[in-house]
C-alpha cells in the first residue's frame, strides 16, 4: 500500500473562507487555496523512508525499525476528518485475507522488472504474472 497505493494524487482540501492564512513549511496559503498531500510523493520520500524508499522491504514495518515519522507518513487512506470512512473495515479485511491466502498458498513471480502502472486518480496495474501453488 505504500509503493502501490490506490489513490496516488491525494485528496484536495480547500482552506475555508473566513480562516486566516495558513503557513506550512514556510509557505503561506490563504482562504480559497486548494492543498493536497499526494501519497505517491510522501510514500517515496527518501528523507522519510531512506535510500531504499522505492524498494519493497517487509522488514521496514517491524516495530524495531519503524520510526514515528514513517508511521505518520504512511497515509494510504488519507488523513484527518475526511479520510476514508472504510479504513477500519479495509484494514481488517486486508489482515484476514492476506493471512489466509499466504497460509494456504505459495507464490512465485513470473515477471522480469518492476510492475508497470497507469497513473490517474486511481493507480492501475497494467499486468503482473504470478504463479500460485497450494
Amino acid at each position: 500500500m505504500r509503493i502501490h497505493s490506490t489513490s496516488s494524487m491525494g485528496l484536495p482540501r480547500e482552506i475555508p473562507a473566513g480562516s486566516g492564512p495558513v503557513v506550512i513549511c514556510g509557505h503561506t496559503f490563504k482562504a480559497g487555496d486548494v492543498l493536497s498531500v499526494p501519497s505517491y510523493t510522501i510514500h517515496r520520500s527518501k528523507e522519510i523512508w531512506g535510500a531504499d524508499a522505492e524498494k519493497f522491504v517487509p522488514e521496514r514495518w517491524s516495530p524495531e525499525r519503524l520510526t514515528a515519522r514513517q508511521k505518520a507518513a504512511f497515509i494510504p487512506f488519507s488523513h484527518g476528518p475526511r479520510a476514508c470512512v472504510g479504513r477500519n473495515v479495509a484494514e481488517m479485511e486486508l489482515l484476514v485475507i492476506c493471512a489466509t491466502v499466504f497460509r494456504l498458498f505459495e507464490f512465485e513471480m513470473h515477471q522480469d522488472g518492476p510492475m508497470e502502472t497507469r497513473e490517474g486518480f486511481l493507480r492501475k496495474p497494467l499486468g503482473l504474472q504470478v504463479g500460485v501453488q497450494d
